[in-house]
């Protein structure tokens, strides 16, 4: 496949749908192949097929901060792929709307666990 990303892989997260899917689209449209994850399977099912299929595109369903899902997605991609080249840290999340002060802590910390700390896991 041409394109400047061709022969290298990436991982997307948060690319089921929106930001995340148009970036997945745009790294298989320059050649990459792309993992992409998400929360929900069947939306992720949706994105492979939209993306062009198991030869452009994989997925694994999973939590943004989960350590578990970050290192079986990083494996089984490398099993599927033979490499990583590229990680888009676009999951996350807004649980909570309204004035900070009257924020829920453990919403707040979930906040930032996913947004934040996720990425750098």
């Amino acid at each position: 496949m041409n394109g400047k990303f061709a022969g290298q892989c990436a991982v997307v997260t948060g690319a089921s749908r929106g930001i995340g899917l148009g970036i997945a689209r745009r790294l298989v449209t320059d050649g990459a192949r792309v993992r992409v994850t998400a929360r929900r399977q069947e939306a992720l099912d949706e994105a492979v097929a939209a993306l062009g299929g198991p030869w452009n595109a994989i997925a694994v369903a999973g939590k943004a901060d989960d350590v578990e899902h970050q290192a079986e997605t990083i494996e089984r991609t490398v099993d599927a792929f033979g490499r990583v080249d590229m990680l888009v840290n676009n999951a996350g999340i807004n649980p909570a709307y309204g004035p900070m002060i009257k924020m829920d802590l453990d919403a707040a910390r979930k906040i930032f666990e996913v947004n934040a700390l996720a990425a750098l896991s």
